[in-house]
């Protein structure tokens, strides 16, 4: 059994340039679903098939409900995509965790467990929510709302807000990685220890409930970003 570590593990180097383990799985995932699901939907028939007819489903279920947080179907068109990109992309870097062999080869490391990972995913997150906040409000207005010079009150909670926007990155990148990580470790130690005969038998409950945890976190991870481009899109008075 490879140890449990917190860091990932170099893979490979391609270049002199050092691949870890989990950026060789988002970088792999990334690409797959980029390849992936335009070709189902450059095939799309008015019938749809099995698989076009489920992205479809999970398509409009997520619109819907994104409909339900910003209550303008114009400010979900404009998060939409990228709300559902990191909900396919969380989901599908969850999922590495429960191929079988996971603590035997250091190769199989869950994305999501890695905290370089997740912070780089909220910082990019928070940028992009904040740069539609400032196309949408404008510089000024955008501004005002971290820094109103007319009531000392109000600047006071304005930087307050400022400061909260760097402690989300941190609170969506340790909830993501605390919860995987906790997942992959708990995964490793039922795995091994136990006789061969019932090796894949004893884990099955812990995969089901990692499966589960793994689609919650991706779900409450684009959601919180549709919940905080809305309210960073919202004009101040």
């Amino acid at each position: 059994m490879e140890e449990i570590s917190v860091a990932a593990h170099t893979a490979f180097e391609i270049g002199g340039i050092a691949i870890t383990n989990t950026g060789f799985w988002i970088i792999l995932l990334a690409a797959g679903l980029a390849v992936f699901l335009p070709s189902v939907f450059a095939k799309a028939k008015i019938v749809p098939g099995k698989i076009q007819n489920l992205l479809e489903f999970v398509l409009e279920t997520f619109l819907n409900f994104c409909d339900s947080i910003t209550n303008s179907r114009k400010k979900t068109e404009e998060i939409f995509p990228f709300a559902m990109t990191l909900f396919l992309l969380i989901w599908a870097a969850n999922l590495v965790e429960l191929i079988p062999g996971l603590g035997t080869f250091s190769i199989l490391r869950a994305p999501s467990s890695d905290l370089n990972f997740t912070i780089a995913l909220a910082a990019l997150s928070m940028l992009y929510v904040n740069y539609l906040a400032l196309k949408n409000l404008g510089l000024v207005p955008y501004l005002g709302k971290f820094f109103n010079f007319k009531n000392p009150i109000l600047l006071f909670v304005g930087i307050l807000e400022l400061m909260g926007e760097f402690t989300r990155i941190i609170s969506l990148s340790m909830r993501l990685f605390g919860n995987l990580f906790a997942g992959e470790v708990l995964l490793i130690v039922v795995s091994t220890g136990i006789h061969w005969s019932l090796a894949y038998l004893v884990p099955l409950p812990f995969l089901g409930l990692e499966t589960l945890v793994g689609f919650l976190q991706a779900f409450i991870f684009s959601s919180l970003i549709v919940v905080f481009y809305s309210t960073a899109t919202e004009a101040h008075a």
